[in-house]
């Protein structure tokens, strides 16, 4: 009778707190904190975020589901922010069993509530959700509403807080019954108020987004991550020790079998080569005979692995290298990464499966292997990787690791070009004969875009390519181009893939003022980006990858013409912060017989600048732009 009385117990537990969400209401007189003076002239101010996610795991006894409540209220201080808030659709996720609540209304300045009617909560164009629009919304009116869903549980989820508009009040609520366990990661504005039986956070003036340049945007983001498991130890087992485990278990092809890679090793004949010759030869082999599954296509068990035809999904990819690494017995970790755009690893867990990609690091080399990256060869992990932690797991020793990923130098990573520019007779369009040259991760990435649209039947894609890549952003008639050094192997020896063009102009080079002629010569190294508009900084500064740029422009000087002025081309900025991590752009121009010569080097040494030095930043950067639009003023030589 005792064991009886118990399991009502915690039948009543395990309904309660998913009761509690489903009877959520609001106040039925509406109640708002003041909005401080900042953002009294901001167009909207969110005036709070309520999000509350309960899972519920217990098959035998109460099924699953996830229930969610979002509650929010916004004040509309400019019209043109109406459409902006005024379209509510319930969370569309594909995981909606069906909207329990929606509930929405307007509060106007005066404080007339305006309850909108079911009528006006319709289904939208996914089954089970719902969705409203506000009609007859005015400046100065506050939008809120209410929802509940039921949805199948999710092993993790994402909520972002921080918008355009500033959020006075936001919090999260995460809450579990029956033998499901939740873990929550919260960026730092947040709180943890330790309310008994639930994780509760709430973070207060959240500021509005910061849409900067080479800014980690995503990583920035105020918001929360959630972690679901259907048991605590399940939980348990996302450890690193245990996932990885766990991981190499179900490492298992599809497409082939260990013995197809043996005989596969036994064709490359790689047996008394070095381990870099060795993992070098097979890089190549894999990188340029097995292609990628889309997205969505059908996945099929055609591979001929010796052969080197067919397509190999992102798992095969992965055991292809670990089945040719044990038959080699090259000691090798797996290893986690996480772009460092998007967030950090967890020093305990794996949390987000979907943010994280998996390499190969060999010890012995110093070096990596990037299964799933096309472009990238043996040798450096993706710029995302640069400059972050990685979990790894050593299988021979059966131990976990931690590796630290390098920033690369700047000289890896090299722009360079070489113009020659002429004016045609009646001096309205010119004429360039560009070789541009490309190492490093630029070098890689557009060798393989090259190779990748050539194999394409529409050759227009591949000649807006060569000029955009030729002269970025400058309407221009591609007349003929080749390219060097496609093949794959010349990224291990990091030579340069170029692009050699000859450009013909569309749009206006020169202008005329009187009997002098302008020529904007510096529209020969392309558009370029700018931060004229950016003059305060509220992130840090983070580049993709240090690089350089070395720019060659000769001008042939038309026949009956003298340099009048050049001066604009001539640049000097240098951010003169730490030696190793300096930027600079310079450039010179000399006149020689009938030539202009123009040089420009411009350097990133680093991939993160302190948002302290912005102003000396953006100097620099900013000096390209200004170069991109100098120009020389010729004249006509006086006859004698």
């Amino acid at each position: 009778m005792k064991k009886f009385a118990l399991i009502l117990v915690f039948f009543s537990f395990l309904k309660t707190q998913a009761q509690e969400i489903k009877s959520y209401t609001w106040d039925a007189v509406p109640s708002f904190k003041a909005i401080p003076e900042e953002y009294k002239k901001m167009p909207a101010v969110v005036l709070f975020d309520k999000r509350w996610v309960h899972t519920r795991i217990n098959t035998n006894m109460y099924g699953f589901a996830k229930f969610k409540m979002e509650h929010f209220a916004v004040k509309i201080n400019e019209a043109s922010e109406i459409n902006k808030y005024n379209k509510v659709t319930a969370d569309d996720n594909n995981t909606i069993r069906d909207t329990k609540d929606f509930h929405a209304r307007v509060i106007k300045p005066n404080g007339d509530v305006k309850v909108l009617s079911e009528s006006q909560i319709v289904n939208s164009d996914v089954k089970n959700v719902k969705s409203i629009v506000f009609e007859g919304v005015e400046k100065g009116d506050i939008l809120e509403y209410y929802f509940i869903v039921k949805e199948n549980p999710t092993s993790n989820g994402v909520e972002i807080y921080q918008k355009e508009a500033p959020v006075l009040h936001a919090e999260f609520t995460l809450t579990d019954s029956g033998s499901a366990a939740s873990r929550l990661f919260a960026s730092p504005e947040f709180t943890d108020n330790h309310i008994k039986n639930k994780i509760f956070y709430t973070a207060d003036n959240i500021q509005p987004i910061s849409n900067e340049r080479s800014s980690k945007k995503f990583k920035n983001l105020v918001k929360v991550f959630y972690l679901i498991a259907g048991t605590s130890q399940s939980m348990v087992a996302k450890q690193w020790n245990p996932f990885f485990k766990e991981y190499i278990k179900n490492l298992k092809p599809y497409a082939f079998s260990n013995g197809d890679v043996k005989k596969l090793l036994q064709k490359l004949n790689i047996k008394d080569k070095s381990t870099d010759e060795k993992l070098t030869i097979l890089d190549e082999y894999i990188k340029t005979h097995f292609e990628y599954y889309s997205d969505g296509e059908s996945i099929f068990n055609d591979v001929k692995i010796v052969d080197g035809t067919g397509k190999l999904s992102h798992k095969d990819f992965m055991c292809i290298y670990k089945l040719s690494l044990d038959a080699l017995k090259i000691p090798y970790e797996i290893i986690a990464n996480e772009d460092r755009f998007i967030g950090e690893l967890d020093d305990e867990m794996m949390t987000f499966y979907e943010f994280t990609e998996f390499n190969f690091y060999i010890r012995e080399t110093n070096k990596f292997i990037s299964p799933n990256a096309g472009y990238l060869p043996y040798g450096n992990l993706g710029y995302e990787y640069q400059d972050t932690k990685s979990k790894g797991y050593d299988v021979n020793k059966k131990q976990n690791t931690t590796i630290f990923i390098p920033i690369i130098a700047s000289d890896f990573t090299k722009i360079e070009s070489e113009s020659v520019v002429n004016l045609s007779a009646d001096l309205a369009k010119v004429t360039i004969d560009k070789k541009l040259s490309n190492t490093g991760y630029v070098g890689q990435i557009l060798r393989y875009s090259y190779k990748d649209l050539s194999n394409n039947d529409e050759k227009k894609d591949l000649t807006d390519f060569v000029k955009e890549v030729s002269i970025n952003g400058v309407d221009v008639k591609l007349l003929e181009h080749t390219v060097e050094n496609l093949e794959f192997k010349n990224n291990y020896t990091n030579t340069p893939f170029v692009i050699n063009s000859k450009l013909e102009s569309v749009e206006s080079f020169t202008e005329k003022a009187g009997n002098l002629l302008m020529l904007n010569l510096g529209k020969v190294i392309g558009n370029q980006a700018n931060l004229y508009q950016e003059n305060t900084r509220k992130t840090e500064i983070d580049l993709k990858y240090a690089n350089e740029y070395h720019h060659t422009i000769v001008f042939n000087i038309p026949k009956g013409y003298q340099v009048d002025h050049y001066n604009d081309l001539v640049i000097d900025k240098e951010m003169k912060y730490d030696e190793n991590k300096n930027c600079l752009f310079k450039s010179t121009v000399k006149v020689v017989g009938n030539q202009v010569i123009v040089t420009v080097d411009e350097k990133y040494k680093s991939i993160n600048y302190p948002k302290d030095i912005y102003q000396e930043y953006r100097k620099v950067y900013n000096a390209s732009a200004d170069f991109s639009k100098a120009s020389i003023v010729l004249k006509p030589i006086k006859k004698k």
